[in-house]
């Protein structure tokens, strides 16, 4: 598909604003509520969208959703282990079903999306480099909704998404780790000062705890910071 020089400009101005609006959130969460509100104004046909996280133990979810029908859409396709975004996530990098009535390859699920209000649905799968971590659901109330541009302006869409994802979640990953660590040290200060110990004795008291009792060394450590004893193993 072809698109004109006065349209590719304005998409490029709407992805630029995307792309700065995306990069200022500080939250996956507030990040992913972006996404699906921004899908549904940039996407052709889309009424509403939604986005499967990928967990692990492959286990999917739908955090977040511009509507609440689109939860218990999420659901059938999990419970029935079919539909597009079941199978974005499991390698399929576009996945349309413009007439959900009378697509083959999920007999089980059409049905329940129809009944839910549901006629068309085209999923993109989310991934940086070679890690699949998610899909972007859009979601229409008819058949046929989706066009060939529709596809194209929503892989633009899904590329920017992505990215930004997983950079969110790389931070949130390195945030957590700098409290955690911050914490441990703490406590370990707190146990060293109280047993007049070394730091490794410390650690060693903070790590049996953690280990015999199946916590997190993290939360023996706030245990330690909150009530000032010796954890007991």
């Amino acid at each position: 598909m072809m698109i004109q020089s006065s349209e590719g400009e304005r998409l490029a101005r709407t992805f630029a604003e995307l792309a700065q609006n995306l990069w200022a959130e500080d939250s996956e969460e507030s990040t992913l509520a972006l996404v699906v509100k921004a899908a549904v104004d940039s996407v052709p046909g889309a009424t509403a969208a939604g986005i499967t996280m990928c967990h692990a133990r492959g286990r999917i979810d739908t955090p977040v959703a511009t509507a609440d029908y689109i939860y218990a859409v999420d659901e059938a396709q999990y419970r029935l282990d079919e539909g597009p975004c079941v199978a974005s996530v499991r390698g399929g990098e576009i996945q349309l079903a413009n007439d959900l009535a009378h697509d083959e390859r999920w007999p089980r699920f059409g049905p329940e999306a129809l009944r839910l209000g549901v006629g068309a649905m085209l999923s993109f799968r989310l991934f940086a480099r070679d890690d699949t971590f998610g899909a972007l659901n859009l979601y229409a109330d008819r058949a046929n909704a989706f066009t060939e541009r529709s596809e194209v302006i929503g892989r633009i869409f899904a590329s920017h998404a992505g990215v930004a994802i997983a950079a969110t979640r790389q931070a949130d990953h390195l945030r957590e780790a700098l409290e955690t660590r911050a914490t441990i040290g703490e406590a370990l200060g707190i146990l060293m000062e109280r047993h007049h110990i070394t730091s490794d004795a410390a650690f060693t008291l903070l790590r049996q705890a953690s280990q015999q009792r199946n916590v997190k060394l993290r939360d023996v450590a706030r245990e330690v910071i909150y009530t000032g004893e010796t954890p007991e193993s």
